[in-house]
């Protein structure tokens, strides 16, 4: 694999399954699922159903009709697309296609998805724990 994306292989209660993909997605990135469901970058922009829920995260990049392992669980610890981050934040879906941002409080939303555990000094790949 190019990019690691799974840190504690076999630590946590994790699942890797197979899903199609429904447009290019890069190792890392917050995915959901359209109506077909098929795997898609996550985007707050996306349509009511699908808005605010990430299902899992990429394991490894891979372009559109293709099968994309899609790794799923609670207290996984990966290296996920992020916003510009310190440690401790709490992340939810942003704007940009399979980033997360730090999470707001507001009420549509559902409760943060993952927690960075480090600082990253620039978007990109960062050290988080699933919620």
């Amino acid at each position: 694999m190019a990019t690691e994306i799974l840190i504690n292989d076999g630590g946590a209660p994790a699942r890797i399954l197979p899903f199609v993909a429904a447009e290019d997605i890069t190792a890392g990135n917050a995915l959901t699922f359209d109506t077909s469901g098929e795997a898609k970058n996550a985007n707050s922009g996306d349509s009511a159903g699908d808005q605010f829920a990430v299902c899992g995260y990429a394991l490894t990049t891979i372009t559109s009709g293709n099968v994309v392992s899609v790794i799923s669980g609670h207290g996984v610890i990966l290296n996920v697309n992020c916003a510009d981050l310190n440690a401790g934040v709490g992340l939810m879906m942003g704007t940009t296609d399979g980033r997360l941002l730090a999470a707001t409080n507001a009420t549509t939303k559902p409760s943060c998805q993952a927690t960075t555990l480090e600082n990253n000094s620039a978007a990109g790949l960062t050290k988080v724990i699933t919620h």
